[in-house]
């Protein structure tokens, strides 16, 4: 039975009420398969994912999916794997669960949850790989990347021994400081890295990101790729 005083939506996400707010606040309610903006129930997930899903199938996470079509795709063409994406944004969210819901997945779950706070929501050895499709770069203050010795010390937790860390950017400083980072961490191995993803046989199997379409469209600029390997 439910104690709790029931919360209004605004107070998942504000400290304050406000005046109006984002249509897709109230949109993203009509998708509970799909979403879950509760940090509680986020985080009383730990250690239990594989219970969500109903499968022991092996979990795969994307941190900034946007609107959802990069892991949508996964989801669709591997069914035997299991998605969690995360995404902050009310509209891409929702744009992410409308398109798992037109193609009728059962195997993802968006979150509205931060990166940094992987430890909150995931356990020891609960993820099989970790997509991070074109961060922001940070330029001028790269300390605030993703991409960091502390994401490591976070992945040493969750992510399984031989899982994947897969990193596409269009950034050729980022591309060049992960190789570097990679290069001093003793429980890490880079098996695949290219600076021009589009010209190797990976290609193939590469999943395009709604940011990616749009910069080849605009741009003359390889896209850069790296795998790591948990050792």
């Amino acid at each position: 039975m439910e104690n709790k005083q029931k919360k209004e939506l605004w107070e998942y996400f504000f400290n304050y009420p406000k005046k109006h707010y984002n249509i897709y606040m109230e949109k993203m309610t009509e998708y509970p398969e799909y979403i879950i903006y509760d940090e509680e129930i986020t985080d009383s997930k730990k250690n239990k994912w594989n219970e969500y899903f109903g499968n022991d199938n092996p979990v795969y996470l994307e941190i900034g999916c946007g609107s959802g079509n990069f892991t949508a795709s996964n989801a669709q063409k591997f069914p035997g794997k299991n998605y969690i994406a995360l995404e902050l944004r009310f509209k891409r969210l929702v744009m992410a669960a409308v398109k798992s819901k037109k193609r009728e997945l059962k195997n993802i779950v968006f979150l509205r949850k931060r990166g940094e706070k992987l430890l909150d929501f995931l356990g020891k050895d609960e993820i099989s790989g970790l997509y991070i499709n074109f961060p922001d770069p940070w330029t001028g203050s790269e300390h605030k990347r993703l991409i960091n010795k502390e994401l490591f010390d976070r992945l040493d937790i969750i992510m399984k021994p031989s899982g994947k860390l897969f990193f596409k950017t269009d950034h050729e400083g980022y591309y060049y400081d992960t190789l570097e980072l990679v290069k001093g961490l003793a429980k890490y191995e880079i098996v695949f890295h290219t600076d021009d993803l589009y010209n190797t046989e990976k290609v193939k199997d590469n999943i395009q990101t709604e940011f990616e379409q749009m910069f080849l469209s605009k741009h003359n600029m390889n896209i850069k790729y790296i795998e790591i390997v948990k050792k």
